[in-house]
């Protein structure tokens, strides 16, 4: 970490000296009677009376800032977004995502980025299917018909075996390629 150089006052002497003498009460000649040195304590003075003053007033933010805070902190306590995998039985969205995420991600030539899990509450008690949107980067040159079919399968198949939840359909948009070639010259 570099250290700021201060300039010094037009006498010489370092300013952060003379208020630490100052504030010590061990001021000498010079500083007692330099006018530079004289007008630094007056700074110092001046700012420590300002920063006191500061202190002792009591902090009032606004009324926006207030509700921000307290319906920040009222959100984190509500329960994350879940799946209803039975009449008492849930699946935190995010984590049913990220599992869903590693399917992709362990198969050859894709690569997923983004998975978004929507379930419609079900009308009598028991897992309502859902609909799986997933966003993925492709290798260049897979076949993206074959690869996305494949996805779809496993998606479904992860989801009613692994997680519990009736896959409805599965949405992929392919928005990226990736060149092994080019990572390889790398």
């Amino acid at each position: 970490m570099a250290v700021e150089q201060v300039e010094p006052l037009a006498c010489g002497r370092d300013a952060a000296d003379v208020w630490d003498h100052a504030d010590a009460g061990t001021l000498d000649e010079h500083e007692l009677g330099c006018p530079h040195c004289r007008s630094a304590r007056a700074d110092h003075d001046r700012l420590g009376g300002l920063v006191t003053r500061m202190a002792a007033e009591p902090l009032r933010p606004p009324p926006s800032v207030l509700e921000q805070v307290l319906g920040a902190v009222v959100a984190d306590l509500r329960p994350h977004e879940l799946l209803a995998l039975g009449p008492d039985a849930w699946l935190g969205r995010p984590t049913a995502e990220a599992a869903l995420r590693h399917v992709v991600d362990s198969m050859g030539g894709l690569r997923a980025r983004h998975c978004r899990i929507e379930q419609r509450r079900p009308a009598e008690p028991g897992a309502a299917p859902v609909w799986v949107r997933m966003t993925v980067t492709a290798r260049f040159g897979v076949d993206l018909a074959s690869v996305t079919a494949r996805v779809r399968q496993m998606v479904i198949s992860a989801g009613e075996r692994t997680l519990g939840v009736p896959i409805a359909g599965v949405d992929i948009h392919v928005e990226d390629l990736w060149d092994d070639t080019a990572e390889a010259r790398r």
